[in-house]
């Protein structure tokens, strides 16, 4: 499996983005919970970098996701992960956090996006981050 070599190509005080441009991949992570518009500000954020860069492969590291109102949750569904269809992304991982609510909370986002049939790429959760490069990274 190849090795990562991230390169902070965005971070503020509650987001980070690292990429990896030679095996497309882009790493997102959550610092902080944050109010839900910075929450949507900062996904578009990465939508612009992966759509930019080209990613097939991106890692939504999750543990410190904020606990998200249910319109943000519906936009989420019907609106952020469609767009991801046009893009050149294959593969998403989610680091979840270890709270059970915000866990639940994501999975039925992910659910309810994957139902409309409108998603083009692979989602799957996972606990650690090491599980999720190593799924992203298989067939390499």
């Amino acid at each position: 499996m190849p090795t990562l070599q991230l390169t902070i190509i965005y971070e503020s005080d509650d987001f980070k983005i690292e990429a990896d441009d030679r095996l497309a991949f882009i790493r997102t992570e959550w610092l902080r919970p944050l109010t839900d518009e910075q929450f949507v500000v900062e996904t578009m954020r990465a939508h612009v970098f992966i759509s930019q860069r080209k990613a097939e492969k991106v890692l939504v590291n999750a543990k410190q996701v904020s606990v998200l109102e249910p319109k943000t949750k519906d936009w989420l569904s019907n609106t952020y992960y469609k767009l991801f269809s046009h893009t050149a992304l294959k593969k998403m991982a989610r680091v979840m956090p270890d709270n059970l609510f915000k866990k639940l909370a994501l999975a039925s986002v992910v659910a309810r996006a994957d139902a409309t049939g409108d998603i083009s790429y692979e989602i799957q959760d996972f606990a650690s981050e090491e599980e999720a490069v190593s799924w992203l990274l298989e067939e390499e």
